[in-house]
């Protein structure tokens, strides 16, 4: 059962989403970033650009924003804080819908008064499914499903659309991510392939040089774009990371949203992946910002979320990628998880076992019952 906010979707609305129109060039904007978790203002090296005037008049929303929300209200404060500030949300028309996924901090009344359409579920339905939700109530001529571990950045949303107008072929269109330090966090990908899976699974030993490490986790074998933040053009990806993602609606109206049979992780790539079958492009465009704490709501149950994670992937190759991939995988995991639980148990015997190697052993066995369905 769900309660929600009762959205009427307008037929002037439907009809202004053929309408495009290219924004005008204005002075530059100033660009957030995060300071000890406290949104600061200061002068940026963002590109001159002017969030207003970007579509016709009338009542349809420029951007509906979906966030969904579990147990994360500090944090969905924030992002909403951001979003809604005249630096990030200035000339745009925005829509914003929170789902949220049956909290028990307090998350929907802390934000019963600001201006964003609530739907509250009575038990955490998964991310997808509760996606899905807020897109089917989105009324924008364009979508941008956002965590609430995030705070965007002003011109964010407006550069978004500015390139998405001008790329009628992009289907989903990313941001650039930051850390809270302001660093490049990486946020384009490759589709998954059994040697990234492997790289992830049986990383090198503390033996190799970390360089060598460092450059193997962050090269094309691993799926990362080399040199992603010295990119200035926005460039084409295979997928994003789903802390924020611009979705074109003639897309999503083809292809339709996420898969739901994914509770948690991958549904991006699945979504990505989807999207990419039919012909439509994903890019990342640097001159939009958002910091991503990353982590919030899935470090409440690290155990189950890394179980979660594998079952998900699991899922995505036998889905995507056959059976024979699904069984490679299948193999990768289970001799990975083999050795973590001879490794824990030799630990064991000669001397007492940490609660580090206790925790990863009772996650391999947990995995492999997933596995065997045991």
């Amino acid at each position: 059962m769900l309660s929600s906010t009762i959205i009427h979707k307008s037929e002037s609305c439907i009809k202004q989403r053929e309408v495009y129109r290219e924004s005008r060039g204005g002075p530059a904007i100033q660009v957030a970033r995060l300071t000890r978790f406290r949104i600061h203002w200061s002068v940026p090296d963002n590109i001159p650009i002017s969030p207003s005037d970007l579509t016709e008049g009338g009542p349809c929303p420029d951007l509906s924003v979906i966030i969904v929300s579990w147990n994360v209200r500090e944090d969905l404060l924030r992002c909403l804080d951001a979003l809604l500030s005249n630096p990030v949300s200035s000339g745009l028309r925005l829509q914003v819908i929170v789902v949220d996924n049956a909290s028990t901090d307090g998350t929907v009344e802390s934000i019963r008064d600001l201006p964003v359409t609530i739907i509250e579920n009575a038990a955490n339905v998964g991310y997808g499914r509760a996606n899905n939700m807020g897109l089917r109530a989105a009324e924008g001529r364009y979508l941008l499903v956002l965590n609430p571990d995030t705070v965007p950045q002003p011109a964010s949303l407006s550069n978004l659309i500015r390139f998405a107008d001008a790329r009628p072929a992009a289907g989903i269109v990313a941001p650039r991510l930051l850390n809270p330090d302001g660093t490049v966090q990486a946020g384009a990908f490759a589709f998954p392939t059994l040697a990234m899976a492997a790289i992830d699974l049986f990383p090198l030993p503390k033996i190799v040089p970390g360089r060598l490490r460092v450059r193997l986790q962050q090269s094309g074998l691993n799926g990362r774009y080399p040199g992603e933040a010295r990119r200035t053009k926005p460039f084409k990806i295979d997928h994003p990371l789903g802390a924020c993602l611009l979705i074109r609606r003639e897309a999503y109206e083809q292809c339709g949203g996420f898969d739901e049979q994914l509770f948690m992780y991958s549904e991006e790539i699945d979504l990505a992946l989807h999207y990419a079958q039919v012909g439509w492009e994903c890019w990342q465009v640097p001159q939009a910002r958002v910091v991503h704490l990353g982590g919030q709501s899935t470090r409440q149950m690290p155990e189950a979320m890394f179980v979660e994670l594998w079952r998900s992937r699991l899922y995505l190759y036998a889905k995507n990628y056959g059976l024979f991939s699904r069984l490679a995988l299948t193999l990768l995991l289970t001799v990975a998880m083999l050795r973590d639980m001879v490794t824990s148990l030799m630990r064991g015997l000669f001397r007492t076992e940490d609660e580090t190697s206790m925790k990863r052993r009772k996650r391999a066995q947990v995995v492999l019952r997933m596995l065997f369905n045991k």
